[in-house]
C-alpha cells in the first residue's frame, strides 16, 4: 500500500465561517481521530493534500506530521466531502491506524484482458466494482485484478473467484456477482417515413375492404330473395 507524508496543523478555531475563510486561503479543514484519544481538528494545504492522496484517496497510508505538536501519526482517509463543482475537497477525516493491527478497507476490482465472448460480439457487464477487505494497513492492495480473457458468452464470475494477495481477506459474500458476458444486443431499427406511410396505406385499404364486404353480402341476399318463387 502506498505511504505518503503530509504536513498538517492543529486547528484552533471552528465554525462554518472559519472553514470558508480557510478554503479561500487554499487550506482544507479536517479532523484526526486517534485510537483512545480526543480528536484533533486540523488544517492542511489543499495542493499538498491533492498531491499526497492522488486518485487512490482511501488506499493510502498518510503519515500526518503535526509540526506544531511535534507528533506524527499514521492514518487513512476515513471520510471526505467533495466540492460539488469539482474544485477539490472541502473537508477530510483521518483515522489513526496501527501498522500491526488489521483494518477494513474498500478496494476496487479491476478486470484485465478482453473476454473471448466480447471478441465474438458479447458485452461485458460488471455489476460489482469494489469489495471490502480486512488486512494489515501495509497489505491493502491498490486493486484486486481478474483476467477475463477466457470468459465466453454466458460466463460469469463471483466474489469467490477473486484471488486477493496473501494476508488479505475479502469480507463480501462469496456468491455476489462481479461480472458476466452477455449475449450481443440486437437493436431494432426504427421504421423510415416511407415504411410508416406504406403501413398506413395498407391499413386504410384493409379497412376499406372490410367495409365493402358487408355491402356485397347484403346485395347478394337481396338478389336471392327476389329470385325465390312465391308459394
Amino acid at each position: 500500500m502506498k505511504t505518503v507524508d503530509l504536513e498538517v496543523k492543529e486547528r484552533r478555531s471552528a465554525g462554518s465561517a472559519e472553514a470558508r475563510r480557510m478554503r479561500r486561503s487554499g487550506m482544507v479543514p479536517g479532523v484526526f481521530y486517534g485510537a483512545g484519544r480526543d480528536s484533533i481538528p486540523l488544517s492542511v494545504e489543499a495542493a499538498a493534500l491533492k498531491r499526497a492522496l492522488g486518485r487512490e484517496r482511501g488506499n493510502v497510508i498518510v503519515n500526518l506530521n503535526f509540526a506544531d505538536r511535534g507528533e506524527t501519526h499514521a492514518a487513512i482517509l476515513k471520510d471526505y466531502q467533495s466540492d460539488p463543482l469539482g474544485r477539490g475537497l472541502l473537508h477530510v477525516d483521518f483515522l489513526e491506524v496501527r501498522m500491526d493491527r488489521p483494518i477494513e478497507a474498500t478496494v476496487p476490482i479491476g478486470l484485465t484482458g478482453t473476454a473471448a465472448g466480447v471478441r465474438e460480439g458479447g458485452v461485458m457487464d460488471q455489476t460489482l466494482r469494489e469489495v471490502q477487505v480486512r488486512c494489515l494497513p501495509a497489505d491493502i492492495p491498490q486493486v484486486i485484478e481478474y483476467d477475463v480473457d477466457v470468459m465466453e458468452i454466458g460466463d460469469s464470475i463471483r466474489v469467490s473467484d477473486l484471488q486477493p494477495p496473501e494476508g488479505v481477506e475479502i469480507l463480501d459474500d462469496g456468491e455476489a456477482a462481479v461480472a458476466s458476458v452477455l449475449p450481443p444486443t440486437i437493436l431494432k431499427e426504427e421504421p423510415t417515413e416511407a415504411e410508416l406511410e406504406a403501413e398506413a396505406e395498407e391499413a386504410e385499404e384493409a379497412a376499406a375492404e372490410g367495409e365493402e364486404a358487408p355491402e356485397a353480402e347484403e346485395e347478394g341476399a337481396e338478389a336471392e330473395s327476389e329470385a325465390a318463387p312465391e308459394e
